[in-house]
């Protein structure tokens, strides 16, 4: 499907202006800067097994989003040596900006299935996602409508 990864690289490349300025920031960068607004805050060896980068990378890409002001590095409060990352001030409305953005097409997509084709739908996109990372599939829950039940 080229159409798919053409349609999402296009996406990707409408940054909002604060990170835009920012200079060129990769995948990598972006995927950063989103982890951190999802799940919060981290250290940098959390965030590299987050995403699936090796710690040095994770060293890297947090070192370039700090020297841009994208995020901060903070000393932890209960652990001194151990730093924690998050989203600068800065960040926070240009990733928001940027995931709203990239969320709508979904929203719109998934307003126009009911309930039993969202589902479903979900249930396939998390498939994909366990096949991308080399996972074995997990379990496809039966639907209520597959199962003969019927909630009336």
């Amino acid at each position: 499907m080229p159409e798919l990864a053409f349609a999402l690289r296009r996406r990707r490349g409408e940054l909002p202006s604060t990170l835009r300025q920012a200079g060129r920031l990769g995948d990598r960068h972006l995927s950063t800067l989103v982890s951190l607004a999802v799940a919060g805050p981290a250290t940098v060896s959390e965030l590299a097994e987050r995403m699936d980068m090796s710690l040095a990378h994770a060293s890297l890409v947090v070192g370039e989003l700090a020297d841009v002001g994208l995020i901060d590095r903070d000393h932890d409060e209960r652990d001194r040596r151990r730093i924690i990352v998050s989203l600068s001030e800065k960040a926070k409305p240009a990733v928001a900006e940027m995931r709203n953005r990239h969320a709508a097409p979904l929203g719109r997509f998934l307003a126009d299935l009911d309930d039993a084709e969202a589902e479903r739908f979900i249930d396939q996109l998390t498939t994909l996602i366990a096949y991308l990372r080399d996972q074995p599939a997990p379990a496809v829950k039966e639907s209520a409508s597959e199962s003969g039940r019927a909630d009336a």
